[in-house]
């Protein structure tokens, strides 16, 4: 026991600790629970974290590593009333579509500026400067790179920065990276990895129109923080950034089970789910309310950011005749429900509480579906734990992922318009509840899944050291990553080959025509002559 605490000394000691600082703006769970847990691991490592975030890492807040800059205020710019119209906070309690997703991004972008002008981060700041404390590494979300340039301004020129993305794909920083986006094979927002021409067509146009403006609207927020905090002749400090070139690595906390297989270059890394753990022991109550269950339970959640109580009335009702009807056969049903007591008008089968640990809940062998938002972790998890799913997509990456599930044969898709309909709300159940292909598939797909988050974590550490170790991995940057796309389509070179084959074509036409002229004038000569 002494030998190995010695040996475990000596490795750690032979180890660099880096000053890693992290930057995850968005206020939700669900976009958090990577970084948390890559954060947690890090720390444990010996390395020292400073991390500006609405989520701090449960446990480690006493920690002589970890340093975390509340921004937990930000949850106020993600209202929970489906009726609200405010355009400086971010409604997600109501399906939104593809062509008003860029209507979120000027809310969304403007929560990193308040962040960094708040109180937190000022204090953070002067501690910064005062102590002279010099980071090895920044590690940004992926939403909010263009915010580098400010990150570089404030603490480092020459730390080299990870975005890391939180769902299926680093959509912002990819291209710049050089693993250009092939979106005739590559789902954007819709549709599997097997498009029709008309899909293509549409996964196309949608891809740019929601990720340009998204770009837009971040380096809005980005030059009017930099006009507030450090005047306006500072404003034009964004452009002149080219934040680009400035991000090193990704990290994609997801692989191509949840996704599909794609080209990438060196510098874009799938590490999979890092917030996967061992399952937390269930609350007796719950315990039993489980085990108790003769049939099996339906878990009902969608997720940390829709809420069920922002359901109409109908739609409610709808699900509710659905358990109901579900009693009779010894089914019971699990509902994250986030008011105050039960949900007006639910049977005696029913167990609506604020907050499940979900984990835990699908970990249990009494659960028998899954019905979900389509977000990425819930996703991830369900899988892990090998229950089939109905997905529900409000809005975002849940349309992919939902497609995914579909394509997978591990679930079925309810649209947000089909939960008007009882007997569609019915069928999605009742398929996914009596049909056991789609237990036997999700068996198989969790098995695989076993095997690649098994490695994740490990994976994403061993590049985050790699990269601070070596102040950035610009030797792994491909050379498309600065091609245009007229390059990486080889655009140019068949137009060079349809220059040189039309060239070619009309010489050829006019020396034939010129020796048809020829022969034909000599045939005339002949005639005449005879």
């Amino acid at each position: 026991m002494i030998r190995t605490s010695l040996l475990a000394l000596l490795f750690l000691s032979a180890c660099k600790a880096f000053s890693i600082l992290v930057f995850y703006p968005c206020p939700g769970y669900s976009h958090q629970r990577g970084i948390l847990a890559l954060t947690e691991r890090l720390v444990k490592d010996g390395h020292k974290l400073f991390v500006m975030s609405p989520n701090a890492v449960p446990g480690l807040d006493k920690h002589k590593n970890y340093t975390y800059v509340d921004f937990s205020f930000s949850y106020q710019y993600f209202t929970d009333d489906k009726k609200a119209d405010d355009s400086e906070k971010v409604n997600v309690q109501k399906p939104v579509s593809k062509w008003k997703l860029p209507e979120l991004w000027p809310a969304i972008a403007d929560i990193a500026r308040k962040q960094l002008m708040s109180e937190a981060f000022l204090q953070f700041n002067r501690r910064v400067k005062s102590e002279k404390i010099k980071f090895d590494l920044i590690i940004i979300e992926t939403l909010y790179i263009p915010y580098a340039c400010i990150l570089a301004k404030e603490f480092s020129e020459s730390a080299p920065i990870i975005s890391m993305s939180s769902i299926t794909t680093d959509f912002v920083a990819e291209d710049h990276l050089g693993s250009i986006m092939h979106l005739s094979f590559q789902p954007s927002r819709s549709y599997t990895n097997r498009m029709s021409l008309w899909q293509k067509l549409d996964n196309w146009v949608i891809h740019y129109y929601i990720v340009p403006e998204l770009k837009k609207q971040m380096g809005i927020a980005t030059r009017r923080y930099c006009k507030d905090v450090y005047g306006p002749e500072y404003e034009s400090i964004v452009g002149g950034c080219e934040w680009q070139s400035k991000i090193g690595r990704s990290l994609i906390t997801s692989n191509p089970i949840y996704f599909y297989p794609r080209l990438l270059g060196p510098n874009v890394i799938e590490v999979g789910p890092l917030h996967i753990k061992q399952p937390e022991k269930l609350p007796q109550n719950l315990q039993k309310w489980l085990d108790d269950a003769e049939t099996g339970v339906i878990y009902f959640s969608l997720g940390s950011n829709v809420r069920s109580k922002s359901l109409p009335e109908n739609v409610l009702a709808n699900f509710l005749r659905c358990f109901r009807e579900l009693q009779p056969q010894g089914y019971r049903v699990l509902w994250k429900w986030e008011l105050d007591g039960e949900i007006g008008g639910q049977s005696n089968n029913i167990l609506a509480q604020k907050w499940i640990p979900q984990e835990s809940v699908l970990a249990h062998p009494k659960v028998k579906i899954f019905i979900m938002q389509g977000g990425l972790q819930s996703f991830q998890e369900t899988v892990h734990y090998g229950i089939p799913m109905v997905g529900i997509s409000w809005f975002g990456d849940q349309e992919v992922n939902v497609n995914k599930i579909v394509d997978a044969g591990i679930g079925v898709q309810l649209l947000p318009s089909d939960l008007d309909s009882y007997e569609k709300v019915k069928s999605a159940i009742e398929t996914v509840l009596f049909d056991e292909k789609y237990s036997m598939n999700m068996k198989r797909f969790s098995a695989i899944s076993h095997d690649f988050t098994a490695r994740g974590m490990d994976q994403a550490v061993f590049w985050v050291e790699h990269v601070a170790k070596h102040g950035g991995a610009s030797y792994l940057r491909p050379s498309t990553a600065d091609a245009t796309f007229f390059e990486y389509f080889c655009l140019d070179i068949i137009s060079v080959i349809c220059l040189f084959s039309f060239l070619f074509i009309h010489f050829l036409h006019i020396l034939l025509k010129f020796i048809f002229s020829k022969v034909s004038r000599a045939f005339e000569i002949k005639v005449k002559s005879s």
